[in-house]
């Protein structure tokens, strides 16, 4: 921790801000007024708008080519704005002008990665601002026992319980000051750490959509057993991390409480994003238990509690595979160092897209697929609209061509395998075929697993196959004949001799005396309808990719 953590009217500092930002690919390539300027907060700064007075404001310039001949300008403006830094992505080009000019007007200058969007950038210096000002006060305690501080503190103030939820309405911190006012819906919420849908309160999602979508504390009336209460969003920047709410006393929350309460939620951010972010550690433990689940099955009760799946709450499974790749585990037991890669990649953006969006998710990468844990949400609802976004996300970050697949929805933790060979099943079936659009579910492929399905078995037990076949498919490759595009486009134009010569570009007496020669070469009667669908089978088999030539 930089030892210049807060100025001496109390802001945080430039090297304070930095230290809290940890690494987040932003990065200081000059700070000419030294690490101990004073920095109050972020400014967006979009090509063309005029700077607004800002002391000690993070100049975020949106949208700004460092090559733009007016971008050299922007540092004297916003030293005359009284910002003390800005905060560019370099896209390639030379920094130097735009650095040169921001020494000689005494402002520093950050880089931020060219693929962070704007919005995190916005986040976590938010946080790392509110954290290094709050620092001094709060010293070296662990983030939850923080998070418990803020919440005893502001249920000190306001005399009534307070608690921090996540988005996902987990109870991540609760203050326990004794005679503050609480309620039984309270005190459950606290017990089983999570706040649960309460019988006939159609209303409750939407008290917390109202929450979200101010700028303020929102006040509710007592409903039934619960007491009047008041909530605030906690926010980073401009990105929702949760909420923290407060049971009013008796006689209504007073104007203090109030401020306590928007000053609690500015405080919580921060340490609410690390625990959003995960430590390392229980990252690993949850990653290492979803895969447990997924090989096994087997769902003891603290596993499920870990995911967060509910008993009788259903969940499903959310599958993405790279392009061009069939995915079945058995398909890739070895992966290449590129399909790695690429799927390293696709975690990693699935990760920071499930902690901005549904944190109560959980994602691991295994066997040639990126899986995602998706429990049903009431305000997420069956992780279909989640789906959409985090393909969305993943095609523009990782590749256009990667694909997703979403299971059918389950109660039972124990079914997690078979749902894992479900989502596997459906990105084998679209591996060959054109990209989907959007996300693929089962009774969108259904007739090609089931086909797919045959063909494994016809692998594994060689002796269900037909010789014919096998000697055709065999005689084609060394002798380069068409017999079995020939006996193929007969069969797909259900025997239509015209039809199935005009697709082949032979006359029609040509395409007769192929079948006949395939009747006589490989012992195929083609007659009985029963050998038809056999040959079809394995034909439509050794025309697929992956196949295993006999």
């Amino acid at each position: 921790m930089s030892d210049l953590t807060t100025s001496l009217d109390g802001a945080a500092t430039l090297g304070g801000m930095l230290d809290g930002a940890g690494p987040a690919g932003i990065r200081l390539l000059t700070a000419p007024a030294g690490l101990g300027a004073p920095v109050r907060g972020t400014v967006i700064y979009d090509a063309g708008d005029r700077i607004a007075e800002s002391p000690g404001g993070l100049l975020l310039l949106v949208g700004v080519d460092p090559s733009d001949p007016r971008a050299p300008a922007l540092p004297g403006q916003a030293a005359g704005r009284g910002c003390t830094a800005l905060v560019v992505k370099r896209r390639g080009q030379d920094m130097a002008p735009l650095v040169g000019e921001a020494e000689r007007h005494g402002v520093a200058v950050l880089a931020a990665e060219d693929d962070l969007p704007w919005r995190n950038i916005d986040a976590v210096l938010s946080c790392a601002i509110t954290g290094a000002g709050a620092s001094a006060v709060l010293g070296a305690v662990p983030v939850a026992g923080e998070l418990y501080a803020l919440t005893d503190h502001l249920a000190s103030v306001v005399g009534g319980a307070a608690v921090v939820e996540d988005l996902a309405r987990r109870v991540i911190a609760y203050s326990s000051v004794p005679g503050a006012r609480i309620d039984a819906p309270r005190e459950r919420g606290i017990l089983l750490r999570r706040i649960e849908d309460l019988p006939g309160r159609p209303d409750q999602p939407r008290q917390y959509q109202r929450v979200l979508a101010s700028q303020t504390v929102v006040r509710f009336p007592a409903i039934e057993e619960e007491l009047p209460r008041a909530a605030v969003a906690v926010r980073a920047g401009t990105l929702p991390l949760g909420t923290l709410w407060v049971i009013e006393p008796e006689g209504g929350i007073s104007p203090e409480g109030m401020t306590a309460l928007a000053e609690t939620a500015r405080l919580v951010a921060p340490h609410l994003l690390r625990l959003l972010n995960l430590p390392e550690a229980e990252r690993r433990l949850r990653r290492e238990t979803f895969l447990a689940l997924l090989d096994s099955g087997s769902a003891p009760e603290e596993a499920c509690a870990l995911l967060g799946i509910r008993t009788g709450v259903p969940f499903r499974l959310l599958a993405f595979a790279a392009p061009g790749t069939a995915t079945a585990t058995e398909t890739f037991p070895v992966l290449s160092a590129a399909l790695a890669t690429v799927l390293e990649h696709a975690e990693s953006e699935l990760t920071r897209h499930a902690a901005a969006h549904r944190p109560d998710v959980t994602v691991a990468a295994t066997g040639g697929v990126v899986f995602v844990l998706v429990p049903y949400s009431a305000e997420a609802g069956d992780g279909t609209r989640f789906a959409d976004t985090a393909l969305a996300a993943v095609r523009r970050a990782v590749s256009p061509g990667m694909r997703a697949a979403l299971s059918r929805s389950c109660r039972n933790a124990g079914a997690s395998a078979s749902l894992r060979r479900e989502a596997e099943a459906i990105l084998r079936a679209t591996a060959d075929a054109p990209v989907p659009a959007g996300v693929t579910a089962v009774a969108d492929v259904r007739h090609r697993i089931l086909l797919d399905r045959i063909g494994d078995e016809l692998e594994r037990d060689p002796w269900l196959r037909l010789s014919g076949v096998d000697e055709l498919v065999a005689h084609d490759a060394e002798q380069g004949t068409g017999y079995g595009a020939s006996v193929m486009a007969w069969l797909d134009e259900l025997g239509d001799i015209a039809t199935a010569a005009g697709r082949l570009r032979v006359h029609p007496n040509t395409l007769r005396h192929r079948l006949r020669r395939a009747r006589e070469l490989f012992a195929l009667d083609l007659d009985d309808p029963d050998v038809r669908l056999a040959v079809w089978l394995e034909l439509r088999r050794s025309d697929r990719p992956g196949h295993r030539t006999p």
